[in-house]
């Protein structure tokens, strides 16, 4: 296991050490515009003080409190077309999103769990499908643990949809996992209802986990049919998180969702090696939003869809120096950079000059002239203008 910094990671921190480099704006940024505590307190019609003032800060429950997973299980049911009934007996809460994928890595892929399939021989040919460029840990963590992972590399050429037939191609006898992210992270493009049926019969087909990491699937500005039935399979488990179509990052609360209760149980065995439970104080939050999820994620929608436009005017004013294809659904998409810089050095020259930050496309694993371009927040027609301001320079 690899001890050093994920390369996006790194390349954040050289520029925060950089003293050149004052960060005023985050063009890259991967969540809805966040509220204020008192601004989530307005929206639920109650006091921070009604709210924590007894709240006795203790230990929460390992698995999550039971109302929240609760809400957490309605707020799946709401967004898709799921024949089982979710409770909160198929939920179990993690620090954000990271600790879950984590989890269930080291559970699905792992030792034990492999000597215990049908084909314990074939385990140094065990594979995962991925859809790339994502984010990294989905194809560093099975890496580490020696794991083959055969990658769909959506391309701009192709307006950055996803090859289904190429994609279905990929898995195999030997696929233990398929890796889906709906809207993608970090192209904007999706699997609608259709191409989701075609999957999970393929995954219910090599008998193969199905990991739908679904954290911005509310996302759904245009009202696309993304709704999907992958929890009615075994296999199943969707995870999500309050950072992304919520804006609520600093609630470290992501869950795991799945009709597996066996398997939770192995993610939970994996949860109190780590953080053992989540914040008492974040999960009351995290209550107050998922209460209120319709508010929030139509506001924030909103928003997304403004900053759509705006960035197309941008483009249609800078078209020798960008050009895009307009996310699908999602926060998300990846912008095509017409500068003979590589762009590791554009963006640092970019955070420099205007203190703007991107991430180039090479720290998702997806070379070429590319950066991610994040669309959630209220400022961002002012960062539209300090970028404007850089590009006037040349």
């Amino acid at each position: 296991m690899s001890n050093t910094l994920p390369a996006h990671i790194a390349f954040g921190q050289r520029l925060a050490e950089n003293q050149k480099v004052t960060i005023a704006h985050n063009l890259s940024n991967s969540c809805g515009q966040t509220l204020s505590v008192a601004q989530l307190c307005r929206l639920g019609n109650i006091s921070l003080d009604n709210l924590l003032a007894e709240q006795a800060l203790s230990y929460a429950s390992l698995s999550g409190s039971h109302y929240l997973r609760t809400l957490i299980a309605d707020f799946h049911q709401d967004h898709n077309h799921h024949k089982v009934k979710l409770t909160a007996e198929n939920v179990l809460t993690f620090c954000g999103a990271q600790e879950a994928l984590s989890a269930i890595y080291q559970t699905v892929l792992g030792e034990e769990e492999i000597t215990q399939c049908n084909k314990p021989e074939q385990h140094a040919a065990i594979e995962i499908v991925v859809i790339t460029p994502c984010y990294p840990s989905l194809v560093t963590m099975a890496e580490q643990m020696g794991i083959k992972v055969r990658c769909l590399t959506v391309d701009f050429q192709q307006n950055w949809q996803i090859n289904q037939a190429a994609l279905l191609a990929l898995v195999n006898e030997n696929t233990r996992l398929i890796v889906l992210n709906s809207p993608h992270n970090p192209s904007g493009s999706i699997i609608d209802t259709q191409f989701a049926e075609q999957i999970l019969a393929v995954a219910k087909q090599f008998n193969c986990y199905l990991l739908a990491d679904d954290v911005s699937q509310a996302s759904n500005y245009n009202n696309l049919d993304l709704a999907h039935h992958y929890l009615d399979y075994e296999r199943t488990i969707v995870v999500s998180v309050l950072s992304k179509s919520f804006g609520l990052a600093g609630l470290r609360i992501g869950w795991a969702v799945s009709k597996d209760k066996l398997l939770l149980k192995k993610l939970l065995a994996v949860k109190a090696q780590g953080s053992i439970c989540s914040s008492i104080v974040d999960e009351k939050l995290a209550e107050l939003a998922l209460e209120n999820h319709v508010k929030i994620i139509s506001e924030n929608n909103i928003i997304i869809k403004d900053n759509i436009a705006l960035f197309q005017q941008f483009i249609d004013k800078n078209q020798s120096h960008f050009s895009w294809f307009p996310p699908q659904a999602g926060l998300l998409t990846l912008v095509k950079c017409h500068s003979d810089l590589p762009m590791l050095k554009w963006a640092e020259q970019l955070a420099e000059q205007v203190g703007i930050f991107v991430y180039p496309s090479c720290l998702f694993g997806l070379t070429g002239p590319y950066f991610r371009l994040g669309l959630g927040a209220k400022n961002f027609p002012m960062t539209l203008d300090s970028l404007q301001g850089f590009v006037d320079r040349y």
